[in-house]
């Protein structure tokens, strides 16, 4: 249920707390503030105070101590590595307010699994980013637990409503959703790394070979998104009869750079089943 415009809930009044500001709870962070989250109502905790101040400082926020930071906090999120999500959820069950949101970010570890961990009737959300919602220009997936509000669920989407595009997910399109979103951006930035490289191996400098490769696969997907032009037509429209780019794109096909990709999407959809045990 996405909230409009009208109803949209007010992010200005929150207190979140995110445990475990790492590399995927950083971005998470980053897009809660853009979302109109102040800074003074965001609580990083960290495996260290160290780490929880350096973290709080680079992102705008405040660090904590974790016990204090949750029993304030109405959303929790939880951005510990998957095998942690269980046994923290555990660990701040009584911390909880009972109308918080807990938020997890964790692949594998079900709504069932992290809902068994705390009290009876608390919300529970997953919630699968990737890292470009740091920059406004990612995707996240939500699936909404058994316990959420209508009330509660338009709040998260509220705070989510910055990062890229935002969508409600069930957890058996989470698998598909990993590959297709959240493990996507790593092998776009292997594609662009490639491409670079490439670019500086035919005579580029490299800081050019940088701005040319990163602008045009940002314009190609802006221009997809602003036309709605499928990706089909809109690679027939660059390739003209025996010029230079049909000649890259058949060696692309004899190489099967097309069926690489599909089996990297498959194989992070897999693993995430695995993980799962689904």
């Amino acid at each position: 249920m996405t909230p409009s415009a009208a109803s949209k809930p007010d992010t200005t009044t929150v207190e979140v707390t995110v445990i475990g500001a790492g590399n995927m709870g950083g971005p998470v962070a980053k897009a809660f503030l853009a979302s109109g989250l102040p800074g003074d109502a965001l609580t990083i905790v960290n495996s260290s105070q160290e780490s929880s101040e350096r973290a709080a400082k680079e992102l705008g926020g405040r660090a904590g101590e974790r016990d204090q930071a949750v029993s304030g906090a109405d959303v929790v999120v939880l951005g510990v590595k998957p095998y942690q999500i269980v046994d923290l959820a555990g660990e701040i069950a009584e911390q909880l307010k009972d109308k918080a949101i807990v938020i997890s970010l964790a692949a594998g570890i079900t709504l069932e699994a992290i809902e068994k961990a705390l009290p009876d009737g608390q919300a529970v959300v997953r919630a699968m980013p990737n890292t470009p919602i740091s920059v406004g220009e990612g995707a996240v997936g939500l699936m909404r637990g058994s316990a959420v509000s209508d009330e509660q669920y338009e709040l998260v989407h509220a705070l989510f409503a910055e990062a890229g595009v935002v969508e409600d997910i069930t957890e058996q399109q989470v698998h598909a959703f990993i590959g297709a979103a959240g493990s996507l951006s790593a092998f776009t930035f292997s594609l662009i790394e490639a491409m670079t490289d490439e670019a500086v191996r035919l005579g580029l400098k490299r800081d050019l070979a940088d701005r040319l490769v990163q602008h045009t696969v940002r314009g190609a997907a802006t221009m997809l998104m602003q036309t709605g032009q499928h990706a089909a037509v809109a690679k027939n429209g660059v390739s003209s009869p025996g010029g230079t780019t049909v000649e890259g794109l058949a060696v692309m096909e004899r190489l099967g750079v097309r069926p690489g990709i599909a089996s990297a999407m498959q194989a992070s959809a897999e693993r995430s089943r695995e993980l799962t045990g689904d």
